[in-house]
């Protein structure tokens, strides 16, 4: 089932800890939201996985600060965002085009080209020490051959 997130801090914090988040902004008044809230429901009980693909709700009148940060005018709208990055917005009750948004994210997940937030954040960190050392490394070379010039 979706998490229904209603504070900005926690939709932040769903958004930087899943390489995909789906949010389904949505209003209760709002008939085609009614209509599509079972199929997103379904779907969301087949996909989501943590650390790799979230599925939120957000009530656009509950929720205001939220819906107006992304620009929702249109219910229900569904963003989806990979790595904290927008990459797909559908507007209105469009089963097919959800189900086909939420299949493809769920296949570059399967493929491994989508790795979990947190090995991601621990390989940039590994990394790093490497990066530097290179860095090290050119410049000890580069004093060493300006101190063999400077011999001569």
């Amino acid at each position: 089932m979706p998490t229904e997130v209603t504070q900005s801090l926690h939709f932040r914090t769903l958004l930087s800890g899943h390489t995909y988040l789906i949010a389904d902004f949505y209003a209760t008044w709002c008939p085609p939201c009614k209509q599509i809230a079972p199929i997103y429901n379904q779907l969301s009980t087949v996909h989501a996985a943590p650390g790799k693909f979230a599925f939120v709700k957000v009530n656009v009148d509950e929720a205001r600060e939220i819906a107006a940060q992304y620009g929702i005018q249109a219910m229900p709208t569904f963003l989806l965002f990979k790595d904290g990055k927008q990459i797909e917005e559908i507007k209105g009750a469009d089963p097919r085009k959800l189900k086909s948004v939420i299949e493809n994210a769920t296949a570059d997940i399967k493929s491994g080209a989508a790795a979990p937030k947190a090995q991601e954040e621990k390989k940039v960190s590994e990394d790093k020490p490497a990066e530097k050392k290179a860095s090290n490394d050119d410049g000890l070379s580069m004093l060493e051959r300006l101190m063999q010039k400077n011999k001569k």
